[in-house]
């Protein structure tokens, strides 16, 4: 005959940190199942928690072990062959008080079979009650929150790990209470304090790189813009420059042509309107040496912009 289970029940669970005996480790990410089992054969109780398949609560109930709530929510006891203190937190005080009850009628059916002789009947089983309601049972819909998560009571021991069972008193560890909560509260303040400052910093953040996107988005858009500006203009020269060469060679031409006719003393109207034609000619050629000359300046103007930005 195996163990019987006769209680269960959702809570977080916590161990004592053996290195510095003052301060409690989760002993899983959230809330699992914790289990009262009865052997028969051997007159035993003992709690049992697994999670993810991991042992995590192996505490077996003797006489003598003590179950202490040192909060509200919080309970804890001292397992001397675990060699550890176990910590339990439940989302309200009358889980807590079930776990507790339940503990302790398990040390009293204990005790009561270590002073009893050899041979007798073994303690009545909570199972044969109601088995279907009790047996496994996560808790009442109202031991977590929306979220699933239960509210622990966070307790910091200052005693060192008790292992005389003889006195139940001195089993577990006396809890500053207040006094943590006092200085956990201040901790929150600060965290929040921090927490908003850093908010804040991030939206000042966010705004000075939206600034300056927007304002390397025109710079760039400005740049592209010069540039094209200055592929036309840099076509436009050289347009300028080809017609400014012809023109020059053109004028070149008349004048050794004015240089030759003027050697002749009569002058004929065709060689007078030649001449004028070619004064003309001149004109214009100095026209396009001005507007070579603007754009020349123009072009020099945009590449120190270009070098400036």
């Amino acid at each position: 005959m195996g163990d019987r289970p006769v209680y269960a029940c959702r809570c977080h669970v916590f161990k004592i940190d053996a290195s510095t005996k003052k301060t409690w480790i989760p002993a899983a990410d959230g809330p699992v199942q914790v289990s009262f089992f009865f052997d028969p054969s051997k007159r035993a109780y003992r709690v049992v928690s697994i999670d993810n398949g991991k042992l995590i609560i192996n505490s077996t109930i003797v006489a003598g072990m003590n179950f202490s709530r040192t909060a509200q929510k919080f309970g804890q006891w001292s397992d001397q062959r675990a060699n550890t203190v176990y910590g339990v937190g439940f989302s309200n005080e009358d889980e807590l008080t079930k776990f507790a009850d339940q503990f302790e009628e398990a040390k009293v059916s204990v005790t009561r079979d270590t002073l009893s002789p050899i041979g007798s009947p073994p303690p009545p089983d909570h199972q044969d009650a109601e088995p279907d309601r009790r047996i496994m049972s996560p808790g009442p819909a109202d031991s977590r929150d929306k979220g699933g998560n239960f509210d622990v009571e966070p307790i910091k021991l200052t005693s060192n790990l008790e292992v005389d069972h003889g006195d139940s008193q001195n089993n577990g560890y006396d809890g500053t209470v207040e006094s943590q909560m006092e200085h956990l509260k201040i901790e929150n303040d600060r965290l929040k304090s921090s927490l908003g400052q850093s908010q804040h910093n991030i939206k000042k953040w966010e705004i000075e790189l939206h600034t300056l996107r927007t304002n390397n988005s025109r710079l760039q858009s400005a740049l592209h813009e010069n540039a094209r500006n200055i592929d036309e203009w840099k076509s436009q020269l050289l347009q300028f420059r080809e017609e400014n060469n012809k023109l020059r060679n053109r004028n070149e031409e008349l004048e050794q042509e004015i240089e030759s006719l003027n050697r002749n003393t009569t002058h004929s109207p065709k060689l007078n309107k030649k001449v004028s034609k070619s004064s003309l000619k001149t004109e214009e050629v100095e026209r396009v040496k001005q507007i070579l000359e603007k754009v020349t300046a123009e072009l020099v103007e945009v590449k120190r912009r270009k070098y400036a930005a």
